[in-house]
């Protein structure tokens, strides 16, 4: 029988999309006949040179359709330095503002005017993960061209600007074959093959929202079936349910931003909210 996938694990696959989209798309606009994914690839390179990136984030978790539950929202501000690396971002869940930054290879979060360390308890866990996800997206251009398709599904508005809205498909046979992916399923205790059946599990849907005229990405738009029953136990909250579906829509007003980041002075063990 096969093992199950533990909650940790779909949450920090969920972040590795989120994070290889926010931070490694950009793309032109052109004809019909661009090649998109050509595009993508070519970007991914030029938008880890610029290194750094302020996100906009909504996130949703709601029960499966047709099931009865409590629909989560997440919302905030999050910059991102990709060469440092380094992260300072700001969030509200359940009323609650939460902060969160990781540098120095160390990540923290604010609750209630303290901060906790977010200590690696196990591979992948809270204060790891970030570490993890370094060398996948510093490969980004490489694992870029494991798509299996890029389309052009539309316009739409977003972050401000009129953009070119593309649907993005990956090849997760293809994907799990390179090099920084395998090490991010090895931190999370997953072999190549269990991270497929992951990704293939979730059934991902990525879009992307290209500026008009400038290759600059400006929406990113990910939505996957996961798992959250051990989050809930982590976070000692049984608000969660076991199963749902995450969306997360990400905009990104402005690249090569300006990202300072400093631990906070003291910080305690983190043991749950």
């Amino acid at each position: 029988m096969r093992r199950p996938f533990p909650a940790y694990v779909s949450a920090a696959l969920a972040a590795a999309l989120v994070a290889m989209m926010v931070l490694g798309l950009s793309a032109g606009c052109g004809s019909e006949e661009r090649d998109y994914g050509k595009d993508l690839v070519d970007a991914a390179a030029a938008l880890a040179e610029a290194g750094s990136a302020h996100i906009l984030v909504n996130a949703v978790v709601s029960p499966p359709e047709g099931e009865a539950g409590m629909t989560l929202n997440v919302q905030g501000d999050a910059w991102a330095d990709l060469n440092a690396p380094a992260m300072e971002a700001r969030f509200t869940v359940l009323g609650m503002e939460l902060s969160f930054r990781y540098v120095g290879g160390e990540a923290f979060l604010r609750v209630g005017g303290s901060w906790y360390s977010l200590a690696a308890e196990k591979p992948g866990g809270p204060g790891e993960l970030p570490a993890s996800l370094v060398a996948v997206l510093k490969a980004l251009p490489e694992i870029l061209a494991s798509t299996a398709s890029v389309e052009r599904v539309g316009e739409k508005r977003a972050a401000s600007f009129d953009c070119v809205e593309l649907e993005v498909r990956l090849d997760a046979g293809a994907l799990v074959e390179r090099e920084a992916v395998r090490g991010l399923a090895e931190d999370l205790g997953l072999s190549p093959a269990e991270l497929e059946d992951l990704i293939a599990a979730s059934h991902p849907l990525l879009r992307v929202c290209i500026q008009k005229g400038e290759p600059v990405i400006r929406q990113v738009f990910l939505a996957a079936d996961v798992d959250l029953s051990l989050i809930g136990e982590r976070l000692g909250s049984g608000l969660l349910p076991e199963k749902g579906r995450l969306e997360v829509t990400a905009d990104l007003p402005e690249h090569g931003v300006e990202v300072s980041v400093e631990p906070p002075a003291e910080a305690r063990p983190f043991e749950g909210l």
